[in-house]
């Protein structure tokens, strides 16, 4: 994406451009023996989302075929297991395709955190573990007075319905812009963004102190890996968005933030 464009339109546009990213997905069972009968469940699936959000209906559509109980379910594409707490652009780089992902029932892989029978209560759990995570990397101690100062437990509920429900608009930003504070941005001399970048699937979790608002991705890759990469030929997308090098790092403060607080990066 061009640098330029994105210094011409507005916050509103950029985030429903990240939030309607979307694949077609066709779920197909594995651990059955006779799978001529079987119909693939098929849906729109969001790249900001968690896979998990998904299990309750492919559980519902698969369990005609198979007596295994919800938290026996994981699903992998390519060959690789997918994550059911990382958002969909982390692991799957497609959008506006038809992409099969297999379901399983059976021999969940040690690298694949497991699931209770409550989903939902476990992507619930997870959805604000992470946010308790963004912020206190954004905010140090004061994070849960910003927090539970800031919005109401009803309205952190609303904020992860929304989410769940995929419907941003209008309550889930105006909760999400009150935690980070927007209107003190520009007061801040320095502000530490919540980053979680993603190379080789290996996770990387840290915070990047703006200091300087001409820093790039750059400024944020160099500390970490020095001249283990040739930059100039890395593959990279920020919520599932192609970006360069030269990606400004100030837009990562606000604009490019999943809903759970962090801005993705992930190198190819």
């Amino acid at each position: 994406m061009d640098n330029q464009y994105l210094e011409e339109i507005n916050i509103e546009d950029i985030r429903k451009q990240i939030n309607e990213q979307s694949f077609l997905g066709k779920f197909i069972i594995q651990d059955i023996d006779d799978k001529t009968q079987i119909i693939p469940y098929v849906c729109i699936v969001y790249n900001n989302k968690y896979p998990g959000f998904y299990f309750e209906s492919i559980f519902n559509h698969f369990i005609r075929y198979s007596n295994k109980v919800k938290s026996s379910l994981w699903l992998s594409y390519n060959d690789q297991p997918i994550q059911w707490h990382l958002p969909f652009f982390v692991q799957i780089d497609k959008i506006n395709e038809e992409v099969e992902i297999i379901v399983h029932f059976k021999k969940r892989p040690q690298n694949v955190l497991p699931i209770s029978e409550n989903i939902q209560i476990d992507i619930k759990n997870r959805y604000f573990w992470n946010l308790k995570q963004a912020c206190m990397i954004r905010y140090g101690h004061k994070w849960e007075r910003q927090i539970f100062q800031t919005i109401t437990i009803e309205q952190q509920y609303k904020m992860f319905q929304s989410y769940s429900d995929h419907n941003y608009k209008p309550q889930f930003y105006e909760f999400f812009d009150k935690i980070w504070d927007l209107t003190n941005l520009k007061k801040e001399q320095q502000i530490s963004i919540p980053i979680r970048i993603f190379i080789d699937g290996n996770m990387i979790q840290r915070s990047h102190v703006l200091k300087d608002v001409k820093e790039t991705i750059q400024n944020i890759l160099l500390p970490i890996f020095e001249d283990s990469l040739n930059y100039n030929e890395l593959n990279i997308n920020v919520l599932g968005l192609v970006v360069n090098i030269d990606f400004p790092v100030r837009l990562l403060v606000s604009t490019f933030v999943n809903p759970d607080g962090f801005c993705y990066i992930i190198i190819k």
